[in-house]
């Protein structure tokens, strides 16, 4: 049975090898479990790009490990090789190739892991953790983006030890997403700046944040032709902006909406609030799914401003997800994000990654 494949006849509900009791809510999707998990909370995953066979998985958590899983397509997963940083690793990223993946972590360093020959190596330095990493191909250079709490934005050629180009942020960067030709990076005290990566990385565009409290995650949108054309912002106060660049009418179609809340806005209850953890938009049909501290994923379609689904709730946040290259698998992380403190952490509670069917869920609505 192809779980995966494009032809799949697998239905929405997902099958698990697991057996479930009913008092476990920790796979109330009954969602594909990936195998040996991290053994601390999961900040990012990356899957492969489309220039290698089959699908492969990163993941990089706070036990300071990076792994990698290969995906079959009946949905089993095999562990293949881990790394190690000195610190929680923040994000991840593949080549266009495939055959490499950088990580970044609070050791205040990125690394180039060279899949081939399961060597890591460091490429990049800053003063501060490195809250981000980005592969950027452009026609005439590559290069590795890092964006770090020391408010910089380094480019990295990944053979020298210095920065190809520094550009310092107004503030901490906490987000970032590059699809060529735009970068777009969120930081501290609201901050938001597009840059323009053509012939060599500037400043195109600093803008005035269209949401109200710390910035979370963001993630590119193209258009029709395949070109970036804006963004989505998520916020830690249960809400997401989709900004476009240059829209015809911003006032129309720039909007923001509201998410991973409980309780509904009719009830006399107090609404709870919780943070947009992550954004991740469908390489295929454009819509895109969010993942959130209350413990569910969405889909929504921008273009429709509709809902397609909300998830069961897990018995913990969603702290990261990603999509394959076609589209057909949807990842998500469960794990403590700390967002309710020390307090509600409990170091028995395990760490997963689930796998979800997504070509069926993630089609946009009927126009009308």
């Amino acid at each position: 049975m192809s779980l995966f494949g494009s032809t799949s006849g697998f239905g929405t509900g997902g099958t698990s090898m697991f057996g479930s009791t009913a008092t476990d809510n920790h796979n109330p999707m009954k969602d594909i479990e990936v195998t040996s998990p991290p053994d601390d909370s999961i900040g990012c995953l990356a899957f492969s790009p489309p220039t290698l066979p089959g699908n492969f998985l990163i993941a990089g958590s706070w036990a300071n490990d990076v792994r990698c899983w290969e995906v079959q397509d009946n949905g089993q997963t095999i562990p293949k090789a881990q790394q190690m940083h000195t610190g929680p690793v923040l994000d991840v990223c593949w080549s266009d190739d495939g055959s490499k993946v950088f990580t970044a972590s609070c050791d205040k360093t990125a690394k180039m892991w060279d899949l081939n020959s399961n060597q890591a190596i460091q490429i990049a330095q800053h003063e501060a953790p490195v809250k981000t990493v980005h592969w950027i191909k452009a026609p005439n250079y590559s290069c590795v983006m890092t964006g770090s709490w020391d408010k910089t934005l380094k480019f990295w050629d990944t053979r020298s030890p210095t920065p190809m180009m520094t550009l310092q942020l107004p503030e901490r960067c906490y987000c970032a997403d590059v699809v060529y030709p735009m970068a777009v990076v969120a930081t501290a005290e609201r901050g938001l700046i597009v840059y323009q990566l053509e012939n060599q990385p500037s400043e195109f565009r600093r803008i005035d944040s269209p949401l109200k409290h710390q910035h979370r995650c963001v993630a590119i949108f193209k258009d029709k032709v395949n070109k970036p054309t804006g963004f989505a912002l998520g916020s830690i106060e249960g809400r997401v902006a989709i900004h476009y660049i240059n829209p015809p009418n911003p006032a129309k179609d720039n909007f923001t909406f509201k998410c991973h809340r409980s309780n509904g806005t009719n009830s006399t209850a107090p609404q709870d609030i919780y943070a947009v953890n992550g954004i991740a938009f469908h390489p295929v049909h454009g819509t895109l799914a969010t993942v959130g501290s209350d413990g569910r994923f969405s889909f929504w379609d921008k273009d429709a401003r509709t809902k397609l689904k909300t998830s069961e709730q897990l018995d913990q946040p969603i702290s990261a997800c990603c999509f394959n290259h076609n589209g057909n698998i949807f990842a998500y992380a469960s794990s403590y994000d700390w967002s309710k403190g020390h307090e509600f952490y409990n170091p028995q509670k395990k760490n997963y990654i689930f796998l979800r069917n997504a070509a069926e869920e993630l089609k946009p609505r009927n126009k009308k």
